[in-house]
């Protein structure tokens, strides 16, 4: 179940309160104004800096400083809300490569949250991600991929637990600048469920 709450003043326009006592918060309003402003989006690269996981998330070496950081939030290419649980920031993530229905996906939660937190977080966005409709009552995404870099043991670990099923390894798909290699891939996917649906078991013979 999920419900709207707009909070007085324009401070955060609109929370998103999902199930699991999660919250999300839509860093663009629908009008496309920011929520959030570019001196809190510096505190939030500070703090991915000082927790290590700046080059987990962006291994491409595409973030380097605080002005891109601040870029990629407003590109209008991304998607991005921050996730909340007990009325503390926990982290943010994006959908990305719109292509028919389908989005790319990533997470990026803060290290005191990592475990059953993001966890409980992550799944109640997934839900409220797909129940999302357009004005004609089509639902906006059937499907969500995933992109996670091979050698993060723990952002695949996460993945299998976060009910993504995985279609493949690519092997040197991605480059990971902080190793100064090529790294595989690991492709998944999550869909929308209808009552007739039924999920597919991750190749985990893959890993």
């Amino acid at each position: 179940m999920q419900r709207c709450q707009t909070l007085p003043a324009r401070l955060v326009p609109t929370i998103v309160e999902l199930d699991a006592g999660a919250e999300v918060v839509p860093f663009r309003s629908e009008d496309g104004t920011p929520n959030l402003s570019d001196t809190h989006l510096a505190q939030v690269f500070r703090r991915l800096v000082r927790e290590e996981t700046l080059n987990r998330v962006f291994y491409d070496g595409s973030i380097g400083n605080t002005t891109d950081f601040i870029d990629f939030f407003h590109n209008q290419e991304n998607e991005i809300f921050f996730g909340r649980a007990g009325g503390q920031e926990a982290g943010f993530f994006w959908l990305n490569r719109f292509r028919h229905r389908s989005y790319f996906i990533t997470y990026c939660f803060y290290r005191e949250f990592w475990g059953r937190q993001a966890l409980a977080i992550s799944r109640a966005t997934l839900d409220y991600l797909f129940s999302r409709t357009d004005v004609h009552g089509e639902h906006r995404i059937e499907t969500l991929l995933g992109l996670t870099p091979a050698s993060n043991k723990l952002a695949v670990k996460f993945m299998l637990r976060n009910n993504m099923t995985i279609v493949g390894r690519v092997p040197g798909f991605l480059f990971d600048r902080h190793l100064g290699r090529r790294v595989d891939g690991i492709l998944s996917y999550c869909q929308r469920q209808d009552d007739s649906s039924m999920r597919l078991p991750s190749l985990l013979l893959l890993l």
